[in-house]
């Protein structure tokens, strides 16, 4: 016998749908961008149990005929392109034939079809890949979707899903990638039998976008974007650098020729754009981008998107130009709006009244952009009267040399234990404290964060919880985009929020109450780092399935002290004792490491002191 063989139609079937289907929002992907292609300007996705139990889209596009909608199931089978140069200059978001006979391969769907030339529907079922029924019966012109059990039949597969919550996440994103890429269309979204988006049809993506995020997309610091040449065209926005405003909205959205595209090239681009700025005003965790919402168009043979099954990543023809294209448009922006930034504070500080406070963004452009003299420049031009000891006192001198004098071990038992560690701040975000053999590196905001994730896990498990009363009880309004998944979180986990240190109620639609805070959220911002905390918590989620390691860490993640507070030393002194009273004190709560220890022989060979 032959030691190869060639694979049974079933099996080949379920290798495909495996490249194409890895979860429930690949099929809402799939039949979503069918129905867009169809020219549908209404859409209804319904899906229950974070789509694992049933996936149904509806559409009124122009639907198939019952020749057409058989032939759709075979794989490779297409409308969209004809010859092997249409591979190159796709316009349109489905294209391959695979989606329909990959998502039956893997579950029970049905599909009812009808176009505009025929007078009754045509309904067509499959059960794992075999076809069970081709029938009649009565619909309006478009097609209908229904996918039940995903994954039934591949068990191995149905064990990499995530939670319900997750795959709902990822299904209501996409959905919203959707709504803001295609405006004129009327989006709505159905959950386990309740409604939770539902977006008529609008003249353009800033309207859709204010129905997403609500009024706090217009009270975010955004640039707005629009360039174009003869290679490509750039549209959007992109976010200012006030940190004020940085917790309204913390999208990174770029859409490629209509399709929402996660790509390190463009990534790149906007982050070298930013970069010098970030750098130059010390703002944002080193790193991180800030927020956009960007549309990139260019002329389909310019980019491939025939590099996955699921259309998950793309091909530039040349990405150098991309990448310049792009990075040079936002840098223009971005020194446009610091100019405008600079002449702004200027009429605020020459005018009489001065009734508008300045930002400190302001203030920073305002003395990075104020021509100052260098310290030997004066003394250059002041050369005849500069003397370099003419200031100093004898005193000075003698206290100098009493500081620096040797210690006894008399006199160390009478100084403080800050005195006697005495740990030193560098750029007020990391602590070093002298060791015997060399020195330690702290980071500030990791290790608090690792103190406080212990806190609260200790009280998830039965410590007490350690509070603070509000003065009065605040009214906080979850913003749109979040409406759809954080009320369910909070009356689903009310308990644990209680243990942790919230006191949280229900008021009216999407209003919550909270009168009572953890001790550690000192800087309470009128309930926005509740806010943050809840987006936080979503991205948690996706790593983990563990709600109480979730919440722990988003609470840790938003009351620990950030990189650029100044510190005391008392204060440096008392974050290294609990940081080291930690049962994990040498690592984040997300496994980065939060202590680098250098020896004194790592300084010599350094300074060639040694021989390496």
């Amino acid at each position: 016998m032959t030691k190869i063989r060639v694979l049974s139609e079933e099996v080949a079937n379920r290798i495909a749908a495996g490249e194409v289907v890895e979860r429930p929002v690949s099929v809402v992907k799939e039949l979503t961008e069918n129905a867009i292609d169809s020219g549908a300007n209404k859409i209804t996705i319904a899906i229950e149990n974070g789509g694992k139990k049933l996936i149904q889209v509806v559409d009124n596009g122009i639907g198939m005929s019952a020749d057409d909608a058989i032939l759709a199931f075979e794989r490779h089978a297409t409308s969209k392109i004809h010859t092997v140069t249409d591979i190159f200059k796709i316009s349109s978001l489905g294209f391959r034939g695979e989606a329909l006979p990959s998502i039956a391969a893997v579950s029970q769907l049905t599909l009812i079809t009808r176009d505009a030339e025929s007078e009754i529907a045509s309904k067509i079922e499959f059960n794992g890949g075999r076809l069970r029924d081709v029938s009649k019966t009565s619909a309006n012109v478009g097609t209908t979707v229904t996918v039940r059990k995903l994954f039934a039949n591949v068990p191995a597969r149905k064990k990499f899903l995530k939670s319900d919550q997750v795959e709902f996440k990822h299904i209501l994103n996409y959905i919203h990638y959707q709504s803001i890429l295609y405006p004129n269309i009327h989006f709505k979204f159905v959950s386990n039998g309740r409604e939770k988006l539902n977006y008529p049809a609008v003249e353009n993506a800033q309207k859709r976008m204010l129905a997403i995020f609500g009024s706090d997309f217009a009270k975010q610091d955004f640039i707005k974007i629009d360039s174009h040449n003869n290679f490509a065209t750039l549209k959007g926005y992109i976010s200012g650098l006030e940190e004020e405003n940085q917790g309204l909205i913390d999208y990174r959205y770029l859409f490629v020729n209509g399709r929402y595209i996660k790509d390190k090239i463009v990534a790149h681009s906007i982050k070298a754009a930013y970069e010098p700025f970030i750098k130059k005003l010390r703002i944002f965790q080193k790193g991180k981008t800030p927020p956009y919402i960007l549309f990139l168009k260019l002329q389909p043979e310019q980019v491939d998107f025939n590099v996955h099954p699921a259309k998950l990543e793309l091909r530039f023809r040349d990405p150098g130009q991309v990448h310049a294209f792009v990075k040079n448009t936002l840098t223009e922006a971005l020194l446009n709006y610091e100019e405008n930034k600079y002449n702004e504070i200027k009429t605020k500080f020459r005018s009489e009244l001065k009734s508008e406070k300045s930002t400190n963004l302001e203030k920073r452009i305002f003395t990075n952009k104020t021509d100052k003299k260098r310290f030997k420049e004066y003394k250059k031009e002041f050369s005849n009267l500069y003397q370099p000891d003419i200031f100093q006192k004898e005193e000075d001198t003698i206290e100098f040399m009493q500081q620096n004098a040797p210690i006894s071990k008399n006199e160390i038992f009478l100084r403080s234990e800050e005195e006697v560690i005495n740990p030193w701040q560098l750029h007020q975000s990391y602590i070093f404290v002298q060791v015997q053999d060399g020195l330690i590196v702290i980071d500030q905001h990791a290790a608090h964060e690792r103190i406080i994730y212990e806190k609260i896990l200790h009280r998830i498990h039965g410590a007490p919880a350690q509070t603070q009363k509000l003065l009065f009880p605040i009214v906080i309004n979850i913003p749109p985009y979040l409406q759809h998944t954080i009320p369910d979180l909070i009356s689903e986990n009310m308990q644990i929020f209680h243990k942790i240190g919230f006191s949280i109620k229900t008021f009216s639609g999407n209003d919550i109450v909270i009168d009572e805070i953890p001790a550690e959220l000192e800087d309470w911002d009128g309930g926005e780092v509740f806010i943050d905390i809840m987006k936080q918590l979503q991205d948690e989620l996706e790593e983990t399935e563990d709600f109480r390691d979730g919440i722990s860490k988003s609470v840790a993640c938003k009351a620990a002290i950030k990189a650029g507070k100044r510190l005391s030393k008392k204060e440096m002194l008392k974050l290294i004792n609990d940081l080291f009273a930690c049962k994990v004190p040498y690592f984040c709560p997300h496994g980065r490491p939060l202590i680098i220890k250098m020896t004194l022989e790592e300084f010599e060979k350094k300074f060639k002191r040694i021989e390496t």
